[in-house]
């Protein structure tokens, strides 16, 4: 299971499944964010396609699984549309080509508009009988209990810390001494602990949340103006850093308060038209 950490249960249930052909149509994998959902369902539609459980190398093309995620509504910063669902329609509807099933993972899934959820709901209301269908989610409260209520569900937890840290020492070279604090900082996050070692843009934004939550009063609008000045900026992206910043930080209650403000904000991002500007200025209040 090269790459994939932790979670070797789920692994291990879902090759059998397959291997007994009693693998379902449909699959919601839900839990925390970067704990290894998206990385499992996509070394699923590998070993459909290859015999091998593992993430797929970066230069594997699928033949028979797509990955719908909120780059695929290049118009919304923050959703995934319903032409995003309506163009996998046909794409699940028509017969495999190596594989026993045409697997559709849509990452992300809190992000999907109601007409989005709506469009799905009917996917999932007469599954084409070649279909896999595996939503992702972090946060499943968003999505409509009709959805809810069809696809079984598969609980993702946190990792390890000392799993996390021999992977980073056996797949990615790094010394004991090294891989320790990357381990400490993921919090059971794999995902977290990869793209602090490898994303430099990553960590920038790290560090952009950091000084925001530090920030002086007198400086502090300034800042947040040119925090959300690039076209590119992403209220919920932000706001996943700041979260990981109060994470890290000494507990205390004004720091536990200020936590579940944000996250209060993080899940209604997508829920309301709201102003980053305003939004950044009183949660820090």
């Amino acid at each position: 299971m090269s790459g994939l950490i932790g979670h070797t249960t789920i692994a291990r249930d879902f090759q059998n499944l397959a291997k007994n052909g009693d693998i379902g149509h449909g699959y919601i994998f839900y839990g925390p964010s970067m704990t290894g959902k998206c990385a499992c369902a996509r070394s699923l539609a590998y070993f459909l396609e290859t015999g091998e459980f593992s993430i797929p190398p970066a230069e594997f093309v699928f033949q028979d699984s797509i990955v719908i995620d909120r780059s695929s509504s290049p118009d919304l910063k923050d959703s995934i549309s319903i032409d995003a669902v309506r163009t996998i329609k046909n794409f699940l509807w028509q017969k495999p080509n190596v594989s026993s099933r045409r697997t559709l993972i849509i990452d992300e899934a809190e992000l999907l508009t109601t007409e989005a959820q709506n469009a799905l709901l009917k996917i999932t209301e007469e599954p084409p009988a070649s279909s896999l269908l595996i939503i992702i989610a972090s946060d499943i409260e968003s999505m409509m209990p009709t959805i809810l209520s069809r696809l079984p569900k598969v609980y993702f937890g946190s990792v390890a810390q000392a799993e996390i840290e021999e992977w980073l020492i056996a797949g990615h070279k790094l010394t004991k001494a090294k891989a320790a604090p990357f381990a400490k900082k993921a919090m059971g996050k794999p995902g977290l602990a990869f793209r602090l070692l490898s994303d430099d843009d990553f960590r920038k934004k790290l560090e952009v949340a950091e000084q925001y939550l530090t920030s002086p009063i007198a400086a502090r609008k300034d800042l947040i103006k040119k925090i959300i000045d690039p076209d590119d900026f992403n209220l919920r992206n932000f706001l996943e850093t700041v979260i990981i910043n109060l994470a890290w930080e000494k507990p205390s209650k004004a720091k536990a308060a200020l936590w579940h403000r944000t996250l209060a904000l993080y899940g209604n991002v997508n829920n309301f038209g709201l102003n980053p500007r305003l939004q950044l200025e009183a949660l820090l209040v």
